[in-house]
């Protein structure tokens, strides 16, 4: 019993451990990315103790509220394994975050009350654990969850980001099968080794990525506009050029966390406004690119706005240019062009004493 546990288990907890400690010290990654990567740390480790202690007992007739308990447990962060990778891809907008975020707690509420219901699972007096006539849900909401990162997959290849889709399609493809072996056979340890492995591999990938963000903002940094402008070149885009107005002055008056403050406000409105298939970028400075694709002028002219109102309200203000740029145009004419359209609006705002 000890020999399987610890064959089945051991590489789980190691690996749990060793990325929970290497996220503790880690200064590359944002600290909401961060508390997403140990979320799903967390839910691998907490799995491997349900699964032994469910499986030291199983049999035995001995602890069967605590085998009840463990499995409620269980059950409850075995479906949203995927939840912390999907928030982690910046994709979701609130409203879709919080339906899932309630079907998560749906299913906790569920499989907590299973440890008096049974509806989820329940236990003869022998130890020995079955499924309840709800015991469908989970695995239907973990189904859910794999759904949304499919899509997400796709809406990221279609945006040009090729290689992190297809990590994601490997990692649900991973999960799919770890969730079916668990359903159909019963196999233990599968996801919470699968949840060990994806998130160990996407922290991977995102402290690589960190190469191409910048520090202050957690913007895309100059070398990843001009790399994703050489990948998205074939599609129909508006790129907009933003420069944060009085930048020098704030710095001169109040200091430079005074200037950093302002340029935070600039990227958190992006974050806010612009839709889930822009790119936003700092190009050093005061001064930011957005890569807006598959767009209209209005859409962009509306979203534009937006950002000025938004920045408006966090008390500061930009100007803002942008145009279109389709396959065949020349990129260093179309940001010539769209430069010179933010400075004419610079120059307004300043005359106009805004």
């Amino acid at each position: 019993m000890f020999r399987d546990i610890v064959q089945m288990s051991y590489l789980i907890i190691v690996t749990d451990f060793t990325l929970f400690f290497f996220l503790l010290f880690n200064s590359t990654l944002s600290a909401n990315r961060k508390s997403k990567f140990m979320l799903c740390t967390i839910i691998s480790f907490m799995m491997v103790v349900c699964n032994i202690v469910v499986y030291t007992f199983t049999g035995t007739g001995k602890h069967i509220m605590l085998m009840k308990i463990f499995s409620a447990i269980s059950f409850t962060i075995s479906g949203p394994v995927a939840l912390p990778f999907i928030f982690v891809t910046d994709v979701l907008k609130k409203r879709a975050r919080r339906i899932i975020q309630f079907l998560a707690l749906f299913n906790a509420i569920l499989c907590l009350l299973s440890i008096f219901t049974g509806w989820v699972f329940k236990f003869d007096e022998t130890g020995i654990r079955s499924f309840g006539p709800l015991a469908f849900v989970p695995y239907l909401f973990s189904f859910i969850y794999i759904f949304v990162l499919l899509a997400i997959a796709i809406i990221k290849f279609r945006l040009g980001f090729k290689h992190e889709s297809v990590f994601i399609l490997i990692l649900s493809g991973g999960i799919i099968v770890a969730v079916i072996m668990n359903a159909v056979f019963h196999y233990k340890f599968l996801i919470s080794g699968m949840a060990a492995l994806s998130c160990t591999f996407y922290y991977i990938f995102f402290t690589t990525e960190t190469l191409t963000r910048d520090a202050l903002t957690d913007a895309f940094n100059r070398h990843s506009f001009y790399n994703d402008i050489k990948n998205m070149q074939k599609k129909q885009m508006y790129i907009a050029s933003i420069d944060l107005n009085g930048l020098k002055t704030i710095n001169d008056t109040y200091g430079h966390d005074a200037g950093d403050k302002a340029i935070l406000a600039v990227s958190k409105s992006a974050s806010e406004v612009l839709p889930v298939r822009c790119r936003f970028y700092r190009m050093g400075g005061d001064e930011f690119e957005i890569l807006y694709p598959n767009a209209t002028y209005i859409e962009v002219e509306l979203t534009m706005q937006q950002l000025k109102e938004a920045v408006h309200k966090k008390g500061y203000s930009i100007a803002v240019g942008f145009g279109e740029f389709k396959k065949g145009m020349k990129l260093d004419d179309v940001i010539r062009e769209v430069d010179a359209i933010m400075y004419e609006d610079k120059a307004q705002m300043k005359a106009a004493g805004e």
